[in-house]
């Protein structure tokens, strides 16, 4: 047997990086104690064991071997924070991994898209926190074309939630939704982590879902991001709907503000809400307005209209609520999966189906090869081929 004679502060460093206990590590031979003892040095692992650790921590077998730790690599967003309002600190290996695919993929098609001629998207960083949040939401409102007879023909949230999702992609932004890291199903997003983030650029803004979180407050956090691109600003929220304390964030505060008002206009909201038992009133202000009543709850707080306790107590059975539902779906999803379900159901939610389209155009059009094509669809080359196949493109 091959000693591996690593640095067990690097085994350390890998596993905190990659969010993970030593109990999540331990399989077989490989113990609890037999880690803990690698990690403080008083024994080796062999060679095969290390390789191994290093595959599952996210790093290269070398590393391990490094005399000193590395610095913090944390992802280069500005506004990437907490709701205290301080700098995220040690991000997942899972949120790294999906914030450099979706990085790479970015480059990719601003630079196809100005290499075709594209010109500027004139909405991004068009406000700022200085301006009027309702001005914001106006122009936003304008821009997506979200007009009341296109949200009263959407039956309920969900498709309230696919129909903004078109319009943000029909001017061009790309927004992925994904409960996984790629299309491994074995690598979940946390949710306590993040709700979504934006990277806004001029050719090609992104926004990110994390779809682990419940769908009814995905439309909130859309809405969010979509107001992080309009005012230029990088940004990652991990805010819950039921949150009691105000973000210490000023840009996390106005986003807000212009998301509650894009989705629920306050003069319209002040006609609707009618007094009386406030899930009654609640539900009828959600479908009205093709929200949940996560978001129709929020606005009453924000506009005075139910108390704060009183929104606490309701969001919380409510969004508690919400996750079962989406508990009970993704556990039908998985029966299906067993059984030979569908792949591609998801396939164009999680890349963004302008991403999608943008890559079987320059696939089509020699611009681009199967290689790079199955890179950034985060498939294999064959199950590139047979996606073109799919759409008609082969």
């Amino acid at each position: 047997m091959v000693i591996a004679h690593i640095n067990g502060k690097l085994l350390t460093w890998a596993r905190n990086r990659a969010g993970l206990q030593v109990e999540s590590l331990a399989k077989g031979s490989v113990t609890v104690e037999k880690l803990a003892a690698w990690e403080k040095g008083l024994e080796k692992p062999s060679q095969t064991q290390a390789i191994a650790l290093a595959e599952k921590l996210g790093v290269s077998y070398a590393m391990l071997f490094m005399p000193e730790v590395p610095p913090p690599d944390n992802p280069n967003i500005p506004d990437l924070r907490t709701i205290s309002g301080q700098q995220l600190t040690n991000p997942s290996l899972a949120f790294r991994n999906v914030l450099n695919d979706t990085v790479i993929r970015q480059e990719w098609i601003r630079d196809e898209r100005i290499e075709q001629g594209a010109l500027p998207l004139d909405y991004v960083g068009r406000f700022s926190t200085a301006d009027d949040p309702k001005t914001v939401a106006a122009d936003m409102r304008h821009v997506l074309q979200l007009e009341s007879a296109d949200r009263a023909e959407c039956l309920g949230f969900d498709a309230f939630l696919r129909h903004l999702v078109n319009r943000a992609e029909s001017v061009g932004a790309l927004v992925m939704r994904s409960a996984i890291v790629g299309h491994d199903t074995h690598r979940k997003l946390d949710v306590k982590e993040f709700r979504g983030f934006a990277i806004s650029d001029a050719f090609a803004p992104v926004i990110f879902i994390n779809d682990e979180d419940a769908k009814a407050a995905q439309v909130f956090t859309l809405a969010h991001e979509l107001a992080h691109i309009w005012i230029g600003a990088d940004g990652v929220s991990d805010r819950r709907p039921n949150q009691k304390e105000d973000s210490l964030n000023a840009i996390e505060l106005f986003c807000d503000k212009v998301a509650a008002e894009l989705l629920v206009p306050e003069t319209e909201f002040n006609t609707v809400w009618r007094p009386g038992p406030v899930m009654s009133s609640a539900r009828s202000a959600a479908t009205h307005f093709r929200v949940s009543t996560l978001v129709a709850l929020r606005r009453a707080k924000d506009l005075g209209r139910i108390q704060f306790d009183t929104f606490i107590e309701a969001v919380d059975a409510e969004y508690a609520r919400f996750r079962e539902i989406d508990r009970k779906k993704r556990d039908k999803q998985k029966k299906k999966e067993k059984t030979g379900g569908n792949f591609w159901a998801s396939f164009e939610i999680r890349n963004s189906a302008a991403l999608n389209n943008a890559v079987v155009d320059a696939i089509k059009n020699q611009r681009t090869t199967f290689t790079e094509a199955s890179a950034l669809l985060g498939v294999t080359i064959g199950s590139t081929l047979r996606y073109l196949r799919r759409v008609g493109a082969e």
